[in-house]
């Protein structure tokens, strides 16, 4: 049996795209999904399966799913339990920062299914003016602390441009109680 994470980006943000989670549980039982858990109203979930398909693979199949049955053309980024506890511990916050107790709201977990999505990104910040903010990049993620709130950081602003819409964010939070549920 292997856990999965799924995340959706772009769902449940005001009026538009809007997926109930029981929903999404269903389409994932359909798929054959056990222990089918959402975390929030924003496309977390965790499941497991008895077999070990491929994220990618497994990412199409969901999408595909829930296009069929909801109409909504999603991206869906799915780690299993050990690629999202590896990428977790891949950063320090604490040393990224250089603050003692970085804000977990403020710190921002990049993912995608494509490395180089992530690189071309970083050069897509790189030309942003000078900001405070700290942006690393990471083989399977992209971290990101913003100094300001979120809607004050201009690396912030361009990943929720649809440019990047292959890149899923969650806070260090989200990510954090996802763990837990492991």
């Amino acid at each position: 049996m292997t856990t999965y994470i799924l995340l959706l980006r772009g769902i449940n943000v005001g009026k538009a795209n809007r997926l109930p989670m029981a929903t999404l549980k269903t389409v994932l039982e359909q798929l054959g999904a056990q222990q089918v858990r959402t975390l929030l109203n924003s496309g977390n979930a965790l499941f497991d399966l008895p077999a070990s398909p491929a994220c990618d693979q497994l990412g199409d199949q969901i999408s595909a799913a829930l296009l069929a049955e909801t109409g909504l053309d999603l991206h869906c980024v799915v780690k299993t339990a050990a690629e999202l506890q590896a990428v977790a511990a891949a950063v320090n916050p604490l040393e990224m920062t250089g603050c003692d107790e970085p804000d977990p709201s403020r710190f921002l977990l990049g993912f995608c299914r494509d490395p180089l999505t992530l690189t071309q990104f970083a050069s897509a910040a790189a030309t942003l003016s000078a900001t405070s903010s700290k942006l690393q990049i990471g083989n399977d993620a992209l971290y990101l602390y913003c100094t300001d709130k979120i809607n004050q950081c201009p690396i912030a602003d361009l990943l929720v441009s649809k440019k990047w819409r292959l890149i899923t964010c969650r806070n260090l939070a989200t990510v954090q109680k996802i763990l837990t549920l492991l």
